[in-house]
């Protein structure tokens, strides 16, 4: 139905991680990542036929503009571990803690097309630019994170943070809540990979680094991510 209209379709992949997801989604991965949506292209089969369905030509489908891909995951014993290939192309939510339950009223349905949802987002980019203040200030913690625990950013997720941030501001967040969702999601999550016995004590400095940076009252989501991995030492 997707290739029918301008509807928002959203698939989801339900507990991804039962099986190692950069070997069976390694293809979409990559095809997802192309700058041109004209790349966006899927090959099924060797070649065609006939009876193909329309919008499959020579073995291949192009993934529709309006196609969203949703993955659930677990971390426990049954699951595997998700690698930084896939966090790197996604933009993680982490449920660890469970919800209270609410009523929500009843709102009217509203439509809402896809290339109207891209044009919010563009706006958003153009009137909620990232201060150039801020991506000083990252770009400097690149360097110390470089320094003290051997890990980098990279241009991808640099990029990610100039799409994500203006976004989080038009729905009504701060810059800063926005950069301190993208660095603790994006970034700090690669520390549970070091040897944290030998970098308790750089996590301390590089806590009190947020707060002489950014702010003693912000970066509240880092610092009590930090905090948290303290206790598995």
């Amino acid at each position: 139905d997707a290739t029918y209209n301008e509807d928002v379709y959203l698939t989801v992949l339900d507990e991804m991680n039962i099986a190692r997801v950069e070997y069976y989604f390694a293809e979409m991965l990559s095809i997802l990542e192309m700058p041109s949506r004209d790349q966006w292209i899927v090959d099924l089969v060797p070649s065609g036929w006939p009876s193909d369905p329309k919008h499959v030509e020579k073995g291949r489908f192009r993934l529709p503009e309006n196609m969203w891909f949703v993955g659930t995951a677990n971390n426990d014993d049954s699951t595997f571990a998700i690698s930084d290939k896939v966090y790197d192309r996604g933009m993680p939510i982490n449920i660890n803690s469970k919800a209270k339950p609410f009523d929500a009223p009843l709102t009217d349905i509203m439509p809402l097309s896809y290339k109207h949802l891209e044009e919010l987002f563009k706006k958003a980019q153009e009137e909620h630019k990232v201060s150039d203040e801020n991506l000083k200030k990252f770009e400097e913690m690149d360097d110390y994170v470089i320094e003290h625990f051997r890990l980098a950013f990279g241009n991808r997720i640099v990029k990610q943070l100039r799409e994500f941030v203006p976004v989080y501001v038009a729905c009504g967040g701060t810059e800063i809540d926005g950069l301190d969702y993208v660095l603790c999601n994006k970034i700090l999550r690669k520390f549970e990979s070091l040897n944290l016995a030998y970098i308790r004590d750089e996590v301390d400095d590089y806590i009190q680094y947020l707060s002489d940076h950014f702010g003693e009252e912000n970066m509240t989501e880092c610092k009590e991510y930090l905090e948290r991995l303290k206790k598995l030492f």
